[in-house]
């Protein structure tokens, strides 16, 4: 838990909030923190707690009171879910998007306004759920402070459609933002996931594939990366999540922000900067909170790796605490094959590509430490971004060395899909172990690139699509790629 000042305003009475109800009149949830040096917050009806991360320089946590909130500096902006929750598979608040979503805001100035206002009926939101406040401080290329406000939710009902405010402030002066709508992840049935990265130079594109995810009514999306150019400036943040917020064809409707959970990991220009973990909600505790988390969905477990910290020290505390955790993560997951079948992980650098990166000493490095993981632990699909093309390699174990070629045959499928905004980059010569590779931007039909992945049964299924500026739909883009594992 991260060390903060001492607020003298803070005293364990401030704490005393009642308990979540479902009557008209609504009543926010319990939450608890300790008002020391030290905050946490325990959402009620939640296993887990959330503490201020150890490793950044966040200040001024406050629960949610019913202290002024201004109309017009206090309206809440570019409101957002993610996912909250523990990361040891099976154990008590274990992060699941079938029955938990959290919330996140930011308003132009400080206030300790953290509520949720949440209902089946756009019209009943009669359960209430309250969160804390905090401030992520002016430093470097983010000059201004940013104010943020998050709200856990958790025993929500799987699959199921859920409409929502969030503000708060005194009672007949409360300050909420329009209602938005999100759908829990099925826990059952065909489940569909948008995986996608790298949207870093054209926030056009960006917004683009986010309208396809948007018509694709993906039950959650992945991001493996490089959502902004420089992950230290909140400016970015600011303009690409306005970009996916509100719908500027459709006033009062939204694109995807809000309305879709988003769980991306760090890519190398996001360079594990605050900024970048203030703008998202993640599963996490501990020093490294947030640079690893796991989750299943239907017949798959995403195992979510920040290798960024691998690919520049690799003998660090930050890369031992996330290989350490990612062994006995992968290790739980090969283990429970029979409930949830297929295993894949997250990260940034596509340890096999024949594009731009391909090399790198970097992407060595992190290729070293990842690969005999999933040989290890029969990783099915290991999906990334960096290299901005879409490429899929052949079933691939380690070579020797490890820095070399691959052996083809049997192992884990490396997929790169990086095409939702950056630049393109172009792809390289046919290698034996490449099964198929798609470049994007001059000389194609397309802007971009994107992957659907469809869970069901005993069947995955990833479709590539490669992006056209003029389509609005999943539809009008070409696919680029299939391919379907079975177990």
């Amino acid at each position: 838990m991260r060390t903060i000042g001492v607020l003298p305003w803070l005293s364990m009475a401030a704490f005393a909030v009642g308990c979540s109800s479902t009557s008209t009149t609504p009543t926010p949830d319990a939450g608890g923190a300790d008002s020391g040096l030290t905050f946490t917050f325990a959402p009620a009806g939640c296993q887990y707690s959330v503490p201020a991360p150890a490793t950044r320089n966040y200040v001024d946590y406050a629960i949610d009171d019913t202290s002024p909130v201004d109309a017009t500096s206090g309206t809440p902006q570019r409101v957002r879910i993610g996912l909250g929750g523990a990361v040891t598979a099976g154990a008590p608040g274990y992060a699941d998007p079938t029955s938990t979503a959290a919330m996140l805001w930011e308003t132009a100035a400080a206030n300790h306004a953290a509520k949720v206002k949440i209902g089946t009926d756009p019209n009943t939101l009669t359960e209430v759920h309250t969160g804390f406040s905090y401030t992520e401080p002016a430093a470097g290329f983010s000059p201004s402070p940013t104010f943020f406000h998050e709200v856990h939710v958790c025993g929500l009902k799987p699959g199921t459609t859920y409409y929502y405010q969030v503000g708060g402030g005194p009672g007949g002066s409360e300050v909420w933002s329009a209602t938005q709508s999100f759908t829990t992840v099925p826990n059952a049935g065909k489940i569909t996931v948008g995986a996608l990265g790298d949207a870093r130079d054209v926030v056009g594109t960006w917004q683009l594939v986010q309208g396809r995810m948007r018509d694709a009514s993906v039950a959650m999306q992945i991001v493996t990366g490089d959502i902004v150019d420089i992950g230290s400036n909140e400016s970015f943040y600011t303009q690409w999540l306005d970009a996916i917020w509100k719908d500027p064809a459709s006033p009062g409707k939204f694109i995807t922000l809000g309305q879709q959970m988003m769980v991306p990991i760090a890519g190398n220009h996001e360079n594990d900067a605050s900024q970048f973990y203030s703008n998202f909600v993640m599963p996490g505790d501990g020093a490294y909170s947030e640079q690893f988390a796991s989750f299943d969905v239907g017949n798959t477990h995403f195992t979510m790796i920040d290798d960024q910290p691998i690919s520049v020290d690799p003998a660090s505390d930050a890369s031992t605490a996330i290989l350490g955790w990612a062994d006995k993560d992968l290790a739980a997951a090969n283990a429970n094959r029979a409930k949830v079948p297929f295993v894949v992980a997250i990260s940034h650098r596509g340890l096999y590509s024949t594009s731009t990166h391909s090399g790198n000493p970097d992407v060595l490095q992190v290729r070293s430490k990842l690969q005999p993981l999933f040989d290890k632990y029969a990783v099915d699909l290991a999906l990334t971004g960096h290299d901005h093309e879409y490429e899929r390699s052949k079933p691939l174990k380690a070579g020797n060395p490890i820095s070399g070629d691959p052996v083809v045959g049997t192992g884990t499928r490396y997929v790169i899909c990086a095409g939702a905004g950056a630049d393109a980059y172009g792809v390289g010569a046919t290698t034996a172990y490449r099964e198929i590779a798609a470049a994007y931007g001059k000389g194609t039909p397309y802007i971009g690139a994107y992957s659907l992945l469809t869970l069901e049964g005993n069947k995955l299924t990833l479709t590539a699509y490669g992006l056209k500026a003029s389509g609005t739909q999943v539809k009008d883009d070409d696919v680029i790629d299939t391919f379907t594992l079975t177990h």
